[in-house]
């Protein structure tokens, strides 16, 4: 999906369809791969004192070409280091495998920064795919019949250390499993994946680098809700997580969550009735 965001596929029927998962081709090997589906929203931003990390919580199962349910309690933001926070989106129950191996071997290993978090995560989704899936190829081009890897992105979002040791350095990275999970570093101060379309669009109209945190919190949780308002593929409860060079990677409870819902509810009936100015609403 460009620079900002990267597609999701979807599983095989009658399994869980998660935010990212196989081609349409995988459904059926006798059709063709189309474009794939997109099942989630992970938003990350960088600020001028700090990083956000937002997901939404929807699973969907079941074929999409037919009857699907949901679960709302996928849990999508993982704090892996002190600095540095991993989000998941493709197919859930693979990448939820693979973040309780990545956390058991960053403690082990006392890793800490978002570089050296990226390579774990590269490292171990690497081996684990070629281990598992050594007999599909990572993505079938679009128009040709086939299996492809279950399709897997991890955003990873945190600081890494200066010259001094300090963990001061922002740096937020991608790693598609499409591409053999290459570490892809997003220098303009967000990572989008998923459901992209709204959510780029309010980023490229609101986004602004040199905010702060708080301000951050309240745009990532409104990027998400706002495209849940517009596709059942987003929703369930947003979950956060914030890194600090000061206070490292904190997850917010759910009441803080629930308050920058009801301020962002706030801000939209400002927005909306700063529209009529001329005019009073009739019953």
């Amino acid at each position: 999906m460009g620079a900002a965001g990267t597609r999701a596929t979807r599983s095989r029927p009658g399994g869980p369809v998660s935010e990212g998962s196989l081609s349409e081709g995988s459904l059926d090997s006798a059709k063709p791969a189309v474009a794939a589906l997109v099942m989630t929203l992970l938003v990350a931003l960088r600020g001028i004192d700090g990083i956000v990390a937002a997901a939404d919580s929807r699973g969907t199962f079941g074929d999409p070409r037919g009857v699907t349910a949901q679960n709302d309690s996928q849990q999508k933001a993982h704090l892996v280091a002190d600095h540095a926070a991993v989000m998941i989106a493709g197919s859930g129950e693979i990448g939820t495998q693979l973040i309780q191996e990545i956390v058991k071997e960053a403690r082990a290993l006392t890793v800490d920064g978002a570089t050296a978090v990226c390579g774990l995560v590269r490292n171990t989704a690497k081996s684990r795919y070629q281990e598992w899936f050594s007999h599909l190829p990572p993505a079938v081009p679009p128009g040709m019949p086939g299996i492809a890897r279950p399709d897997l992105m991890f955003v990873v979002a945190g600081y890494d250390p200066d010259v001094d040791g300090k963990f001061t350095v922002p740096r937020l990275y991608s790693s598609p499993s499409t591409l053999d999970f290459p570490p892809m570093l997003h220098d303009y101060g967000f990572v989008i994946s998923g459901i992209a379309q709204y959510a780029l669009y309010l980023l490229n109209r609101l986004y602004q680098p040199n905010r702060s945190l708080a301000d951050l919190k309240a745009l990532a949780v409104y990027v998400i809700t706002e495209t849940a308002s517009q596709d059942g593929k987003v929703g369930g409860p947003v979950r956060v997580v914030t890194i600090t060079p000061d206070k490292g990677g904190v997850e917010l409870t759910t009441e803080q969550v629930a308050q920058i819902h009801r301020s962002n509810d706030e801000r939209g009936e400002q927005l909306r009735n700063s529209f009529y100015t001329t005019s009073e609403a009739t019953p």
